[in-house]
């Protein structure tokens, strides 16, 4: 009876499947951010792999806070997964993208097209297609071997910036690696993505000093990598760029406005009697009509703010000086709405995606143009309404400078 038992408990063991797949946490570097660039034909692949003995450390570093939290080295290939496979000849750990959060894309890169890198983050099931998405005009080697003080992880601190940015200013929303194909695929083909910059001075010496721990012995750093304009990229290309007021509009426009400030002027020079205005909530719905054989889009904006700051002399325990208020936050919207439909109508490049709405609402004139849609967005008419509601004046009716 016990042989029996002992018989059929080896049967079920060799049944049962093991870990025979398993990979330790000792044996893969975690990817915090990636870049790419490119030097002729080939992809220059840039990884920044998180050291885990060092995050411990209050500045990043390891044994006497010298060691940094990240290792940066770059591979090149003939494809990005021969680039990811060449780092075996140096690097002891395997790379894990799962934690990955930006991918930088470098000029040179970015002017010969990215779809091959689209391509390997859809198809592969260990990377994620949610990983933001940043352009430069500098080498994606370069952002990538910036720290970024206080944090020690400068793939997580850009993830920080661009998520806090998107809801405190919302000046350059974010775009993920999806967003970024979704947009390829629709009728438009067109898509804005934030450009990250080592800015400062200018100063080479104090730039490299980015790179090393150094960095966290500063107060105050003369270079420091910052999110600088939107470039504008249409069928896999660059075409164009938008400033801050800009790709603001653009915001504006297509309702990614979580929050933000403006400063607008209540005196006849633009620059005097400033109020700031702090946007609480913000809904744009859109309308697109055809008038003949063109289109009209309608935007209608709801704001709601209050206000954060004033040197004006309106006493705004006034209703009438509160509306005037509101009525020049709305004109000072709409002028970002209107340089930002400028430039997308001067490039013939529809960021507003209404490529997508005119092939929905009216197909069969879409059969008709969507071999010249840039030229018939160009004619495209916009009609802009914009509400400002200010909910609280703040704390004091006057500005300070005027308080009796």
């Amino acid at each position: 009876m016990i042989i029996k038992k002992f018989y059929l408990l080896g049967c079920i063991s060799l049944l049962l499947s093991g870990c025979w797949n398993r990979t330790e946490l000792n044996q893969i570097g975690i990817t915090s951010a990636t870049g790419f660039d490119r030097t002729g034909k080939d992809w220059v692949a840039t990884y920044q792999v998180i050291v885990p003995s060092s995050i411990t450390s209050n500045t990043g570093g390891g044994s006497g806070s010298s060691q940094p939290a990240v290792n940066v080295f770059s591979s090149v290939g003939k494809t990005i997964s021969e680039a990811a496979n060449l780092t075996n000849l140096e690097n002891p750990r395997r790379l894990y993208f799962a934690h990955n959060n930006v991918v930088v894309i470098g000029k040179d890169a970015m002017d010969q097209g990215i779809n091959q890198l689209i391509d390997t983050y859809l198809r592969t099931s260990e990377s994620r297609e949610t990983v933001w998405l940043l352009v430069s005009d500098q080498h994606a080697g370069t952002i990538l071997r910036k720290l970024i003080p206080p944090e020690k992880i400068p793939g997580e601190s850009i993830d920080q910036i661009l998520r806090k940015e998107a809801d405190t200013s919302s000046i350059f929303p974010p775009v993920t690696i999806f967003d970024y194909a979704s947009k390829m695929k629709s009728e438009a083909k067109v898509i804005g993505i934030p450009i990250i910059m080592v800015s400062g001075k200018g100063d080479t010496e104090k730039e490299k000093k980015l790179d090393t721990m150094d960095t966290y012995k500063k107060v105050s750093q003369a270079e420091k990598l910052r999110l600088t304009e939107l470039a504008i990229i249409q069928n896999g290309r660059l075409v164009g760029r938008m400033n801050q007021h800009e790709s603001r509009g653009l915001s504006w426009i297509t309702n990614k406005v979580k929050g933000t400030v403006i400063s607008i002027s209540t005196s006849e020079h633009k620059h005097k009697e400033l109020v700031a205005l702090t946007i609480l909530k913000s809904k744009t719905k859109q309308r697109l009509v055809k008038s003949g054989d063109h289109y009209v889009m309608n935007i209608y904006v709801k704001a709601k703010a209050n206000i954060s700051e004033s040197e004006s002399k309106l006493n705004l325990s006034k209703d009438t000086m509160v509306k005037q208020v509101e009525d020049q936050a709305g004109k000072d919207i709409k002028e970002e709405i209107t340089a930002s439909w400028k430039i997308m109508q001067r490039l013939g490049t529809d960021l507003g995606g209404y490529a997508d709405t005119v092939h929905r609402k009216y197909p069969k004139h879409w059969q008709e143009i969507k071999d010249d849609w840039n030229n018939e967005f160009k004619k495209m008419e916009l009609n802009i309404h914009v509400k400002v509601i200010i909910k609280r004046p703040g704390m004091l009716q006057n500005s300070f400078s005027n308080l009796d």
